[in-house]
């Protein structure tokens, strides 16, 4: 972490508050005591003014002693071994026969010591039991607004503030009052907004960085931090508990008659989701030890409801892929585009929550819903090719980017546009209707700040302030992106390429319609579709679950998410060999012994055919298109898996022999009377005790013509399958 190179602002106002660096602020609140030693030497490089006092010495002497002058050894020796954990610790201690809780860390150049009065312990007992009840409760909650009602009285029943509020933020920062728990006489607060300006962005970042924080009494001094006249760098006070506060920020809690306040950060995916602010209209303080009860009720607060904001979120994702899956089977059984748009069931209007679509393919425009004009839905396909830098573009307040948006706004303030070929115009539109709502401000969030005697200051008034918003819509759900991107592909890469590819194809390639058209639709359809499901939920444990896994688990998890990224550039190689048909071969020198272990690594040997013996042979390089023999021998050695894992001893030989590879298992092998079947797409002589879609064989066929190979099989049933395979491609 780099030192802060410049001091505290002299001046903070309104005019630079935004960028105020309240990270480095030389004070600290007065109810504690502070002082940063240099961790080699540690002798004292900072220490706040009241440390003169406590520790009965003068300004020359307190910066030459060390940790070691000022705290018994134990102590410092419990500090060292903690923060050479990267653990932050909280230490009961005596200094002058009165108890402080030790709390340090290292802000990455100094060490940092900070004591504050021990306080009202917490009894273990009642802790396990508020605990308990607080997983309790919020479990039970039956949705979000029940789950933040719940959490907010838990906390004012276990802390005593006057009012506690869960303040959520939207997409601008803005905050708004969710719930609320209160004295009776306290005027309510609940349902009110607040303007981002409130909470500016670099204290959000801390909260971000320390969970829980308390300000014990706005009204008292502060107490400055000392450092030799020499040293010119402000101290990083971004993780301290006892961090002094802005004076703008006390101004503000003081024209709200704020007196204490504790604010705890709701964190969900590592974003700040709201949070919980205790308001108390006289000092208050709470300790340390019931801080970090209280950062645990929070933690477990936000983890509920990011579990059930994503449990929600699956369901729609879910059901969103279900949609797609029907949409792209009915454009791959008649090559008809305009199909999905058709009104009813498995309709692209289905596949967000719009109330409007449109697509736009060849310069003709389908529609489904309630849409604009055709008319007006080609000026803003044309504004929106221009204005979106990307394929993609997104906005809930249509009218106050596109000056034709106000004439369309009833039923098009919200516009999702995906393009599927910009140059050709060729693109999928979604609109949401306004939603007109009538906002209450806590005050006037256009006169957020007042000037008074030549000075900006917060504004003092609080009371309702109404206002009425139109022209926006419920904005579009990161699941709706997520759903329009992947249908975008679908079409792309299986329709429109497929489309175009027949239209051009001459009489010559009429007998591979059929056999392309189902290859595409299996690859699509049944590889790609739960794939995504499964990339999906593997992303969700990682983020929420990560920390708690085993290495085991964590280690799966990785060899899961590998793998997808494995099966997805595999299944692009397959589309783009499948509809382009004569790419040409990336030629390479490879070597198949090394291709041959990535293949056992990706199907995953170790784990699902554990008793099977596997016997590689010595097997020369060769030449030819790397990610096409990977696939060839993905199919082949997974066949002999497969279909060798349900007997006794199964084997797995991978060899060379006679100037062929080959691939030989004694699983359940197949009658000889149907070898040459058994390079045919969906050609399967199994039952369904063994899954497979009948399309890796003809995969393997193809990647070995393109190789201007051969490939034949022998087996017998019952006694096991030998496949070869050549690829005279062994120079340039």
């Amino acid at each position: 972490m780099e030192s802060p190179s410049t001091l505290y602002p002299k001046k903070v106002d309104l005019t630079n508050c935004d960028k105020e660096p309240i990270h480095i602020i030389d004070k600290i609140q007065n109810h504690g005591f502070l002082f940063a030693f240099h961790p080699k030497s540690k002798t004292v490089a900072y220490y706040s003014e009241n440390c003169l006092d406590l520790f009965d010495t003068d300004y020359s002497k307190l910066l030459s002693v060390t940790l070691n002058d000022l705290l018994r050894d134990d102590v410092v020796d419990q500090i060292l071994s903690n923060l050479e954990k990267e653990k932050t610790i909280a230490l009961d201690v005596s200094i002058k026969n009165k108890s402080f809780t030790l709390m340090s860390h290292n802000n990455g150049e100094y060490i940092i010591v900070e004591l504050e009065p021990t306080g009202q312990g917490i009894d273990s007992v009642v802790y396990q039991e508020q605990l308990s009840r607080t997983i309790s409760e919020l479990n039970l909650a039956s949705d979000e607004l029940t789950m933040c009602d719940t959490a907010a009285k838990l906390i004012k029943d276990f802390f005593g503030y006057d009012r506690v509020m869960i303040y959520q933020f939207d997409a601008n920062w803005n905050g708004k009052v969710v719930s609320e728990v209160r004295e009776p006489e306290l005027e309510s607060w609940l349902g009110l907004h607040y303007p981002a300006s409130d909470i500016p962005q670099q204290a959000r970042k801390l909260f971000l960085k320390q969970g829980v924080r308390i300000i014990a009494d706005i009204n008292s001094v502060p107490k400055h931090i000392l450092k030799d006249a020499s040293n010119n760098n402000a101290l990083d006070l971004s993780q301290s508990e006892l961090r002094a506060v802005s004076p703008i920020h006390i101004e503000y809690l003081s024209n709200m008659n704020v007196g204490a306040t504790l604010t705890a950060a709701i964190v969900f995916q590592n974003q700040l989701w709201g949070l919980v602010a205790c308001h108390h209209y006289s000092p208050k303080f709470i300790n340390y030890h019931r801080r970090v009860s209280c950062k645990f009720i929070t933690q477990v607060f936000s983890t509920q409801l990011g579990l059930r904001s994503a449990n929600l979120l699956l369901q729609k994702t879910n059901q969103s892929n279900k949609i797609r899956s029907r949409l792209i089977e009915k454009m791959s059984q008649n090559w008809d585009i305009d199909t999905i748009v058709s009104e009813g069931e498995n309709s692209i209007l289905d596949v967000t929550e719009a109330t409007g679509a449109a697509l736009c393919i060849d310069q003709q425009i389908k529609t489904a819903g309630i849409t604009p004009t055709v008319k007006e839905i080609e000026k803003l396909i044309d504004w929106t090719r221009k204005k979106s830098e990307s394929d993609i573009f997104t906005t809930n307040y249509l009218s106050e980017k596109y000056d034709d948006g106000k004439e369309i706004v009833k039923i098009a303030s919200g516009l999702l546009a995906i393009f599927i070929n910009k140059s050709k115009r060729d693109a999928i539109l979604w609109f949401k209707p306004e939603i007109i709502q009538t906002v209450n401000w806590g005050g006037n969030p256009h006169k957020a700040v007042t000037l008074e005697n030549e000075k900006l200051t917060p504004r003092k008034s609080f009371a309702k302030w109404s206002e009425e918003h139109t022209g926006h819509s419920d904005p579009w759900l990161d699941y709706e992106i997520a759903a329009a991107k992947a249908l975008k592909e679908h079409i792309a890469e299986i329709i429109i390429q497929k489309y175009e590819e027949i239209t051009a194809l001459n009489e010559k390639l009429k007998n591979a319609y059929n056999e392309l058209e189902s290859f595409s639709y299996s690859v699509s359809h049944d590889l790609r579709a739960p794939l995504r499901g499964i990339d999906g939920f593997a992303q969700i444990i990682k983020e929420d679950y990560y920390d708690s896994l085993d290495d085991f688990g964590k280690q799966a998890i990785g060899t899961i998410i590998s793998s997808i990224d494995k099966m997805n550039l595999l299944i692009d190689d397959i589309l783009a060999f499948s509809s382009l048909g004569k790419t040409s071969l990336k030629k390479e020198e490879i070597s198949i012994q090394k291709i041959v272990q990535e293949v056992l690594e990706f199907l995953q040997v170790d784990i699902i055919y554990q008793n099977v013996q596997i016997h590689i042979q010595d097997l020369p390089e060769n030449y030819g298109d790397r990610g096409m023999i990977f696939q060839l021998l993905n199919n082949l050695i997974g066949n002999a898996l497969k279909y060798s894992s349900k007997i006794e001893q199964p084997e797995v030989i991978i060899g060379f022999e006679n100037g062929a590879y080959f691939v030989r298992d004694n699983g359940i092998g197949f009658n000889a009377k149907h070898t040459d079947k058994i390079f045919g797409v969906f050609n399967r002589l199994v039952n369904d005790d063994y899954d497979g879609s009948g399309i890796g064989l003809a995969i393997a066929k193809r990647v070995i013509e393109k190789h201007n190979g051969d490939i034949w099989a022998k087996s017998k049933l019952n006694k096991g399958a030998t496949f070869y395979f050549t690829l005279n491609e062994k120079s340039k």
